[in-house]
């Protein structure tokens, strides 16, 4: 709220106040707070919860590694498949759409999918990209006989297995055909400090320490040399 929504969206790096920055981040905590103790006052089913939070993780499983390590990931790639993930992810983890017919056998490939994803992804981070996609694929080969067909009854696996597929494909269809790569040297200019607003207060100026800068003169008390000729006692 404090960086992202107000002081790059709202009044913008420049304009930003560092002052108003403050007291936003206070607010933020104490409504973030508020809604903490008014959700756990529901009484949910701490189960379902972890379920629902690992869900949210899958969307972004794929994303954030791949905006890593890929520069054709733009921010738009980014944040349509996450959406996209967590758009699917819902009506199957909580069975809003009979999961029947074809739509379980949509539910079931995805899920299939899923299943690479998640086994190339924990190769990669080991062996590498070459390995990964050898996994991956090795996975979906061999689990499809088994998955697809009744996979669509677990709900609550189907629906994180989903969100993995669904992001990892979205994001990369979005990527792969993407010219021009992410500068990533732009990254240190566009998410800097915001001291430049104008509530920042100045930086004292240095002053130079007891011995630095040029060596004062043997004359007069500011350092001005004493004319040629002359002589100290």
């Amino acid at each position: 709220m404090t960086a992202d929504v107000y002081g790059r969206n709202v009044a913008g790096e420049e304009r930003a106040n560092p002052r108003t920055m403050l007291p936003v981040g206070r607010i933020t905590m104490v409504v973030a707070t508020a809604a903490a103790v008014a959700f756990a006052g529901l009484q949910l089913n701490i189960l379902g919860l972890l379920v629902f939070v690992g869900a949210l993780r899958g969307a972004l499983v794929f994303p954030v590694p791949a905006g890593f390590c890929w520069d054709k990931v733009s921010g738009r790639a980014f944040t349509t498949s996450v959406l996209a993930a967590l758009a699917v992810f819902l009506p199957v983890r909580f069975s809003w759409i009979p999961v029947d017919g074809l739509f379980g056998v949509v539910v079931d490939v995805l899920s299939v999918l899923g299943i690479g994803v998640v086994l190339g992804l924990m190769v990669f981070g080991f062996l590498g990209a070459r390995a990964a996609r050898a996994v991956g694929v090795a996975a979906v080969v061999a689990s499809a006989p088994f998955a697809v067909g009744s996979l669509h009854e677990y709900a609550t696996r189907c629906g994180s297995l989903v969100a993995h597929s669904v992001s990892t494909v979205v994001c990369r269809a979005m990527s792969v055909r993407r010219r021009e790569g992410v500068d990533f040297s732009l990254i240190a200019r566009r998410t800097g400090d915001f001291g430049q607003g104008p509530g920042a207060a100045k930086a004292p100026e240095a002053r130079p320490a007891e011995g630095d800068g040029p060596a004062r003169g043997r004359g007069d008390a500011d350092g001005a040399p004493e004319p040629a000729g002359t002589t100290t006692p």
